[in-house]
């Protein structure tokens, strides 16, 4: 399951999400953007038999003196341990800590995957929280997480809902879009068809002059998951 936020550019923001499953809230997600910093935290309180507990954190941070950028993703649970991340200087990312060839089971991740590639923080950024974006869902990236590198692209979807009600909140909702997800390596080739079939139904509404997403829903496994915008800081 992939989960994505983002921020307006004029001002640092924090927005607080929480994701259910079978009436069950068991995972908080916090995304915070300034200038120069992207940062998002997300804490997995475990849901039996379908999720482990976990917790993640991913930052992107920008040097504009020196054109610097880098990423960090580390996602610690009971069983696993994952870190990723990468700089790149003048948009051209240094390969000393990439692995590009995973294995025979895996796409070998070639150097002209990587050109014009994002961070996923800078990527959703970009797509959902531009303020451009409208009705026609238009808009793509292709992204380098540390790992695989793939595109989530826009489409337009139907709107099932004209209010989304949550806990004291109520939105209003402007329009809907599907986000996609494209596999083009450092995947395994088994997953490739699995992941490609990936996507994320999101609703978004008008909240003082910005276009927000306000509420995600897709299945996982079968388990069916939505996800809500609980809170928004505008320090």
């Amino acid at each position: 399951i992939i989960v994505f936020f983002q921020s307006s550019s004029s001002y640092s923001r924090e927005f607080n999400y929480e994701v259910y499953s079978l009436n069950l809230n068991f995972l908080n997600i916090k995304f915070n953007t300034s200038k120069n910093k992207l940062y998002s935290i997300i804490n997995s309180k475990g849901l039996a038999g379908y999720f482990i507990k976990s917790k993640s954190i991913i930052q992107t941070t920008l040097n504009s003196k020196n054109n610097t950028l880098n990423y960090y993703f580390n996602s610690q649970s009971k069983k696993k341990n994952k870190t990723y991340n990468y700089k790149k200087t003048n948009n051209v990312i240094n390969f000393e800590n990439i692995r590009l060839n995973k294995g025979k089971n895996f796409k070998k991740i070639i150097d002209t995957d990587l050109l014009n590639t994002y961070d996923p923080l800078s990527a959703v950024e970009l797509i959902l929280y531009s303020n451009s974006l409208d009705s026609k869902c238009k808009n793509s990236k292709k992204i380098y997480d540390g790992d695989d590198v793939y595109s989530i692209f826009l489409s337009q979807n139907k709107k099932n809902y004209s209010i989304i009600k949550f806990k004291d909140k109520k939105y209003k909702i402007s329009f809907s879009c599907r986000l996609n997800y494209k596999a083009i390596s450092g995947h395994k080739f088994k997953r490739e068809e699995k992941l490609n079939s990936m996507h994320l139904d999101i609703y978004f509404s008008k909240i003082s002059n910005n276009i927000i997403p306000v509420y995600f829903e897709t299945n996982a496994k079968l388990v069916p998951l939505k996800m809500y915008l609980s809170t928004i800081l505008t320090p």
